[in-house]
């Protein structure tokens, strides 16, 4: 791995005086805290905005959105109540991630820091990753950081499973069970549990969970189902349900495992594993002639991943740390074309069988006048076999083969004990050794950079503004794949490059705290130069190419109160409004050469309001809007419009003291109803999310 020898020179000397990645120590965090780092913010609703060093963040709790969802839901789930962030499901079935504008295979996804958003497609599909043991996921917009990785540039979605012990839990042992079902019948079961145990010299924390989904299909919305262009006719309905989209059932069982050890001096080492295994329909476009009839009989990712941590040391500069991670991710997916809605008659098949491994080796360390250097390397191997065959007994599968790495340096200065500056650099590089055939990459090397500085005015103001540069490789699966004959494959995609420049203001502690009041406002531009793209050809496949330039500009404000005289009680909301052009580069001169970008939509705003918790009792409804979006239409060869939608939900829940002490303490019981007004809303032409679906649930908890 070229990228760790290159490392090794960098980082030789922290590595052998026990310099890292943890944060510094206690007293110093005192010391610094109000010029190189600002701690978050924790609100009820999810919704806690922080800025550091010039990046914007927003965490989010699964068990305390604004309308409460099953126990262990989808992260997809989640972050559709999640500030600034676009989640659509495709044609596929899959779900994407936006935020700015940005392409779904721009933002990562970490789990306990390594990377899940690799591999053929590079890029997760959120509804299928459970939340199951998640106490927190943190999205972050923008490139924050340059140490995340290869193909990072619209933001990162962050979750943590075998993270550290929180305060007051070292010694704690907890057990929750969880259940809910809705009116067409879908259920879900959850039970995770942990158990710290002294031991010699620290704690030994064990964790586990697993849970059960099972679902008939979706519920079809009443009303606004389509105009015939971009939502199409209206879903006969499921066999046996005419209530329930086509095609649109799943059944899952996922699980964890981890165990932790924190030694008294702050050494630690971790594993993990996680899994799932799902079968699920595809829900067929209702706005074309021949949409994809697919279903996947089985789709099923286990990840085994080691940490170790030094802990805080000190050495003869200052203080730091190392970490180093391993794990290794195998996905098995199968999926079967038919020839009508029917779902009767297999016209081919696809097998894909992946293996991606990913090391990362990350360093910080503290330097003079109270400044923090950050190191980082992170190498991934991806292998994918293909298959493809209509009976999958004669036919052999194709290799592909990509491997990415990355290796960044990061500095934090202290200007003024208000003032803190921080810059970075990145080499990224790529390679496809085995492409199926197909012509190769080859190498393909490029370099980034960040720059970025937080201005704490007082207690409660903060201005921050970051400018960066980063590339992002092409995917085995933008490269080589047709998608069962719906692509034409280009394996001559070249790197996009985006440049990106934010600013933006917090109002947050001080009299703003006691006050129960936060405030953001971002303002943000990005320049995409060789965009990827899909475009109509005239037989009605796809092809990805880089033929555009993507420019977008735009604003996000954030505002939640608390009042404090209502306990329990918040309001928050949201609104991003951007301004997205794509430029065709093949049409030098001509004025008509600007469109839209398809499935970003301009306008995105959510409010959320949570009453009082009287008598145990509590209650929240939230609007969620989406603006006009835009879609390439393939049976007429041109983009069409879709209308702006408003969707509304709404939820009460009731807590129950069992007992004093020990475990499964308390009961909640939750009544929901999602998209109380039945109507239609599009994730893209043709794909509309959920009608109206009443839900009940149960937690049994500590």
């Amino acid at each position: 791995m070229s990228l760790f020898r290159r490392f090794a020179f960098v980082a030789g000397a922290a590595v052998a005086s026990g310099a890292g990645a943890a944060p510094l120590s206690a007293q110093q965090d005192r010391q610094d805290s109000t010029a190189r780092r600002i701690e978050p913010i924790t609100v009820r609703g999810a919704r806690a905005p922080s800025v550091t060093g010039g990046a914007t963040v927003v965490t989010i709790r699964p068990d305390s959105l604004p309308v409460p969802l099953a126990p262990a839901p989808h992260i997809g789930d989640v972050l559709r109540q999640t500030a600034f962030v676009l989640v659509r499901q495709n044609s596929r079935g899959e779900m994407e991630i936006g935020v700015r504008g940005s392409d779904s295979r721009q933002a990562a996804v970490l789990l306990d820091g390594l990377p899940l958003t690799v591999g053929w497609d590079s890029r997760t599909d959120p509804s299928l990753i459970p939340t199951t043991g998640v106490e927190q996921i943190v999205v972050v917009r923008g490139l924050a950081s340059l140490l995340s990785g290869a193909n990072t540039l619209g933001g990162v979605i962050r979750m943590d499973l075998n993270g550290p012990l929180a305060r007051g839990t070292r010694h704690a042992t907890s057990l929750q069970l969880g259940t809910g079902v809705d009116q067409y019948a879908s259920r879900v079961l959850s039970l995770h549990a942990a158990r710290p145990f002294a031991v010699p010299g620290g704690t030994l924390r064990v964790r586990g969970g697993v849970t059960h989904r099972q679902r008939d299909g979706f519920a079809l919305p009443a009303f606004g189902a389509g105009d015939g262009l971009t939502g199409g006719l209206p879903d006969a309905g499921s066999p046996g349900n005419a209530a329930l989209r086509t095609n649109s059932d799943q059944r899952q069982l996922d699980g964890f495992a981890t165990l932790r050890y924190d030694h008294r001096s702050g050494a630690f080492a971790g594993f993990t594993a996680t899994g799932y295994d799902t079968e699920r329909g595809v829900a067929p476009e209702q706005h074309i002639q021949t949409p994809r009839y697919w279903r996947y009989p089985r789709q099923a990712r286990t990840l085994g991943m080691f940490t170790l941590g030094t802990g805080l040391r000190r050495t003869p500069f200052g203080f730091g740390s190392v970490q180093a991670s391993a794990g290794r991710s195998t996905q098995d997916i199968e999926i079967e074309s038919f020839t009508n809605r029917s779902y009767r008659t297999v016209s081919t098949r696809e097998l894909g069988d992946e293996v991606s491994d990913v090391y990362r080796l990350a360093a910080n360390h503290s330097l003079p006048r109270n400044a923090q250097l950050r190191l980082a390397v992170t190498e991934t191997g991806v292998r994918y076999d293909e298959t493809l065959d209509a009976q999958l007994t004669t036919a052999r599968a194709t290799r592909y083969e990509q491997r990415l790495g990355s290796i960044g340096a990061e500095l934090d200065i202290p200007v003024h004990e208000r003032l803190l500056v921080s810059g970075g650099m990145v080499h990224d590089e790529a390679t496809t050794p085995q492409s199926g055939g197909r012509p190769s990459l080859g190498r393909l090397a490029r370099t980034g950079w960040r720059l970025g500085t937080t201005l704490r005015v007082n207690d409660g103001i903060r201005l921050h503004a970051s400018a960066s540069e980063r590339a992002r490789f092409a995917a085995l699966r933008e490269l080589y794949s047709g998608a069962l004959n719906r692509f034409d494959p280009n394996p001559l995609l070249r790197p996009e490059r985006l440049l990106g420049v934010e600013t933006g203001l917090t109002l947050d502690g001080g009299r703003f705290a006691e006050y129960g009041v936060q405030f953001q406002l971002v303002g943000f531009q990005h320049r995409l130069d060789d965009a990827v793209v899909r475009i109509a050809l005239p037989n009605r496949l796809f092809r990805r190419v880089n033929r555009d330039a993507i420019r977008s500009a735009g604003v996000e404000m954030l505002a939640a109160w608390t009042p404090r005289a209502l306990r329990g009680a918040t309001i928050s909301g949201d609104a991003t409004l951007q301004r997205i052009r794509v430029y065709d580069r093949t049409i030098v001169g001509n004025a008509n050469n600007e469109r839209r970008a398809e499935h970003n939509p301009e306008r995105r705003a959510s409010l959320a309001v949570t009453s009082p918790t009287v008598l145990g009792v509590r209650g929240s409804v939230m609007a969620r809007h989406i603006g006009v979006q835009y879609c390439q239409h393939p049976d007429l060869g041109r983009q069409v419009e879709l209308k702006a939608q408003t969707i509304g939900d709404a939820a009460i829940t009731r807590t129950f003291a069992l007992r004093s002490r020990g475990l499964l303490q308390r009961l909640t019981a939750l009544l929901a109803i999602d998209n109380v007004g039945d109507r239609a809303a599009f994730d893209q032409c043709g794909l509309p999310q959920p009608g109206r679906t009443l839900r009940v649930g149960l937690t049994l908890g500590s």
